[in-house]
């Protein structure tokens, strides 16, 4: 299951849930919205969830780049060619340390 389909069911569940929670609170008279106060964030909280969940489960929106949209397989190419990217560098970085290295000792011998 893509990464952005789970969050997608989360975020779906929590706002559900908070929207219901508000629900609930209406009808035994602990939430009134006479006033605003912290009572009116539970189901904005809730919409926003739901609007989050919506966009994320596109593959859009601000949590795309914690959640993206890609299969397993995309996932697994897409991290090794970035590890090999990685350890490509660190080589190069090697090498350039012990030229630098060797460079170093030579001018120390010839003091």
């Amino acid at each position: 299951m893509a990464p952005a389909i789970a969050a997608q069911r989360l975020l779906f569940g929590t706002g559900l849930g908070m929207i219901m929670a508000t629900g609930l609170g209406l009808i035994s008279g602990l939430i009134e919205f006479n006033s605003l106060g912290l009572e009116l964030m539970i189901p904005v909280v809730g919409f926003t969830f739901l609007i989050l969940g919506y966009f994320t489960g596109k593959g859009e929106g601000p949590l795309k780049d914690w959640f993206p949209l890609e299969s397993r397989e995309k996932m697994v190419m897409r991290l090794e060619n970035e590890i090999s990217t990685l350890e490509k560098d660190s080589h190069l970085g090697d090498a350039w340390a012990k030229l630098e290295e060797t460079m170093l000792s030579k001018e120390l011998e010839e003091e």
